[in-house]
């Protein structure tokens, strides 16, 4: 069959098939099935099938077949008998079945048996599989053989972890999981601990102190508080001080806890500047010691350039969690062999781990050549006021349903109406991070989200309804506008009961756009009435939170070291804050009157496969985050307890808002 399909293939290009999996296994222990199937069906996709009739609970990922199992289904499928003149000395079908006499479909879904490995192993299979059942009568064995505590810690349980790492860095294992290891490893020295005398004086920096922040005015901490799991379960002594923290806090924790490393945390844009203004004042300060910088805003070249070109010390780009232990694991050796300077990194035989930066790199080939090349003189800017003629004037412009604001509150919304917006995507890829492993075919992969990820979700959405663990509310409302170059004005609804225009009216404040230079030249104050045709036009707002609740909630998770539910519970409030952006941004389609010609798949709603456009303040085409503040006060969103800081961060922190343009034109683009 998988040879016919290359042939068919190579004869046919672009024919299609479709197999029947299971009679390749018929009359085989229903385990040994389970098994058989599951590599014939990864062996026909590697060769081209592109669709399987089979039950989805009678296959398992690759991962979860043992590398003798696989070996013994591949010799079996490809009929690789031995054989000594005529008589066969190995037949993969007769060790197929010997090797699941008696096994049964459970067995063979699960991993070996733990309690048939050494003492050693097991505790190291413990934390790799993330098993609570049975860790502390593994621990007690240890401890009878006997090992001491610490030795159990620093070895076996460490080693597992090792692994775990490994294996997420290779894509095997994802978040999730590691975090379910984590909370294992936790468990494992939360046993262990009341076990181990602690001499007068000795340090309890474990393998090395971390000091880590998320910088003033930014509340974000998930990504802050994945490096303290994965570090604190590796065996580092963490030094997390939280959100928000001020430069003084940190350099005040620097000096009492002498850390190895201090690393900042921040997602928002202005966070990056406060980052560079910390590495200044620790100059002044006289702190040296790495620095590692982390979050969403940042790039490599802004790291490695920027900030390098500020701190006398080094400064290291956090890609994720296991870079920054990747880094510690070498800091921390190089420093007691002498291999590591401040100002200059790793020496020696660790030199080799230094990273250079784009502009670091540049610099030294400028220098090598006769030194650096002048920055060409700026010319002044010319702002570009005039309208874009690829945005018609000349449409049918809506008439709201009402002037001003409206707020719905908890009881008003059909919860299964909000999760039907929710991005399962962005969800299960990027909060909960469970990304398809390279060895995984695609058809394994939507198998593993059918049978565990789903699931998952389906009981956290049963949670939150028993618990009350979001407070959905929103404001939004209709503003009469007209537009002048790349500026909207914006009015208070009072001018419409006044029957004036807008040569008679003030604006209550104006916002201005960036407009693009080349293209289409597109501006937001384009999809809007000119303010010569003295006509006001409709400007639509929208703020939108899934309240404090789910803020604390997330927290007291993260205290309780439930670190798998810290993560999905925190990534669904996150995206559930955009699928209430996307739930009323359809509801005022809706009631401007043109929802009809809206999408009936979230696909394509996502896709923004509808009229007009949603925008936010901080992105591309809004750049100005502090613009957000006036639309909060002509919102009125102190009626859903929502703020914004002096640093520009929204309160509570899953929210949003946005400004709503019903332009067909309107779609996202950078100005």
């Amino acid at each position: 069959t998988i040879d016919a399909i290359k042939k068919i293939s190579e004869t046919l290009p672009g024919a299609h098939f479709m197999l029947g999996v299971s009679n390749v296994s018929f009359g085989l222990n229903p385990a040994a099935r389970i098994t058989l199937n599951s590599m014939f069906l990864h062996e026909a996709t590697q060769v081209g099938m592109d669709g399987a009739i089979v039950s989805a609970a009678k296959i398992l990922p690759l991962i979860k077949i043992e590398p003798d199992h696989q070996k013994i289904c591949r010799d079996l499928i490809y009929d690789n008998r031995e054989f000594d003149g005529e008589i066969c000395t190995y037949d993969p079908l007769g060790k197929l079945t010997t090797l699941f006499e008696g096994v049964t479909t459970k067995d063979a879904r699960s991993s070996a048996s733990l309690a048939d490995l050494p003492i050693e192993e097991r505790l190291k299979q413990h934390i790799i599989d993330g098993e609570r059942i049975g860790l502390d009568e593994a621990l007690q064995v240890a401890l009878d053989t006997p090992y001491e505590p610490l030795q159990i810690i620093n070895t076996f349980l460490l080693d597992g972890m090792k692994v775990v790492g490994e294996l997420f860095g290779s894509g095997q294992m994802q978040l999730p999981f590691v975090l379910q290891s984590a909370q294992t490893m936790k468990a494992a020295v939360a046993f262990l601990e009341p076990l181990m005398e602690k001499e007068d004086g000795q340090d309890d920096s474990g393998k090395g102190k971390f000091l880590i922040a998320t910088v003033k005015g930014d509340v974000h901490d998930i990504g802050k508080n994945l490096v303290d799991i994965i570090l604190t379960n590796n065996g580092y002594k963490v030094i997390n001080l939280g959100i928000k923290q001020t430069i003084d806090a940190i350099v005040t924790a620097y000096e009492e806890h002498q850390p190895d490393c201090i690393a900042m945390s921040g997602l928002l844009v202005k966070s990056t500047a406060f980052m560079k203004d910390n590495l200044a004042v620790f100059n002044e300060k006289g702190i040296s010691v790495p620095v590692i910088l982390g979050g969403a805003a940042l790039t490599p070249k802004f790291v490695y350039g920027d900030c390098q070109d500020v701190y006398n010390g080094q400064v290291i780009y956090g890609k994720d969690a296991f870079a920054d232990l990747t880094f510690m694991d070498r800091l921390m050796p190089a420093k007691k062999e002498e291999s590591w300077q401040d100002s200059e990194g790793f020496v020696g035989d660790y030199a080799q781990y230094n990273q250079k930066g784009r502009r670091a790199i540049a610099q030294a080939e400028a220098e090598l050549n006769g030194g650096a090349k002048k920055e060409k003189k700026k010319e002044p800017e010319v702002i570009d006021t005039n309208r874009s003629e690829a945005v018609d004037v000349a449409i049918s412009r809506p008439t709201p349903p009402f002037w001003g604001t409206k707020v719905l509150n908890p009881e008003d919304f059909d919860m299964d109406e909000l999760y039907w917006h929710l991005d399962l995507q962005a969800l299960f890829v990027g909060q909960w991070q469970f990304r398809k492993p390279k060895a995984q075919s695609r058809e394994e992969y939507d198998v593993f989200l059918q049978e565990t990820v789903h699931p998952i979700l389906a009981e956290w959405k049963q949670k939150i309804k028993a618990e009350n663990l979001l407070h959905p509310q929103l404001v939004y409302g209709y503003f009469p506008c007209v537009a002048e170059g790349n500026s909207v004005h914006v009015y208070a609804p009072s001018v419409i009961d006044q029957g004036l225009t807008p040569e008679d009216a003030k604006p209550s404040f104006t916002w201005e756009f960036p407009r693009q230079k080349s293209m289409r030249r597109l501006c937001i104050a384009d999809f809007f009435l000119p303010k010569e045709q003295n006509q006001f036009d409709v400007f639509p707002m929208q703020a939108v939170t899934v309240g404090q609740v789910s803020a604390d909630y997330a927290r007291q998770l993260f205290a309780e070291d439930k670190y798998t539910d810290y993560l999905y519970f925190h990534g669904l409030a996150v995206q559930m804050a955009e699928a209430m952006a996307e739930w009323c941004h359809a509801l005022i389609r809706k009631e401007l009157g043109y929802g009809d010609l809206d999408p009936d798949n979230i696909r394509d709603m996502l896709a923004q496969r509808y009229q007009g456009s949603r925008y936010s303040f901080g992105y591309p085409a809004c750049p100005n985050v502090a613009d957000q503040a006036k639309q909060l006060e002509i919102l009125g969103t102190d009626r859903i307890g929502m703020t914004m800081d002096e640093s520009e961060q929204l309160y509570p922190e899953e929210s949003t808002t946005a400004i709503i343009t019903y332009h067909p034109t309107a779609k996202y683009f950078s100005a």
